[in-house]
This record gives C-alpha cells, sequence and structure tokens, in this order.
C-alpha cells in the first residue's frame, strides 16, 4: 500500500430518511473550523454554521453519515423541504481488510 487511506466524505450524498423517494437534498462537501460545507444538487457549495447544527455523526461499522440541523436553522431553510435530519452512506475509496495492512 503507497498511501494511507483517510476518511474522505466528499461527495456523501444526503437524503431525508423520512421521505422514501430518496432524492438527493445535498451533498456533503467538506468539515471546516467554520461549520460543514455542503452543496445543493445544480447550484453552489454553501456553508453550515456549526451554530445551525444539532449533530453531525459518521458511524464507522456502517458507513452512515447523518447531519441533524438545529430546528431554528431547519425551520428558516426552504431547500431542507421540511427535513430536520439528512442522512448517506460514505463509500471507501479502497477495500482494506487486515491481510492488506500487514495484521
Amino acid at each position: 500500500m503507497t498511501a494511507r487511506p483517510r476518511i474522505d466524505l466528499d461527495g456523501v450524498t444526503l437524503e431525508d430518511p423520512a421521505h422514501l423517494e430518496g432524492e438527493p437534498i445535498a451533498i456533503l462537501r467538506y468539515r471546516t473550523t467554520d461549520g460543514l460545507i455542503l452543496l445543493i444538487p445544480e447550484s453552489a457549495d454553501f456553508l453550515v454554521p456549526w451554530e445551525g447544527l444539532e449533530e453531525v455523526a459518521l458511524d464507522l461499522k456502517t458507513g452512515r453519515v447523518r447531519v441533524t440541523f438545529a430546528a431554528d436553522y431547519a425551520s428558516a431553510r426552504h431547500w431542507l423541504r421540511g427535513a430536520t435530519t439528512l442522512q448517506g452512506t460514505w463509500t471507501d475509496r479502497c477495500e482494506l481488510d487486515a491481510k492488506s495492512l500487514g495484521l
């Protein structure tokens, strides 16, 4: 292995888990010191400040990414379409197992 794998969340599609149609609402781009950078499909990157977020979680076992917005922030953002939580699944860029790491 030449490069160490990193958790790269750029491009994780986020959907409203309360709606089954699976239409993307946002795409996760980056974590910054100011907040999360999200992309609204067919639009531009924008900043969601940390104050606008209640919880952001990554489950390393399942790859599930969950973004929960503060109620005040969510209610003022029409692009969320009434959602307060978005979630998606992180996909590894390479497949690792213990053997490939020499363990």
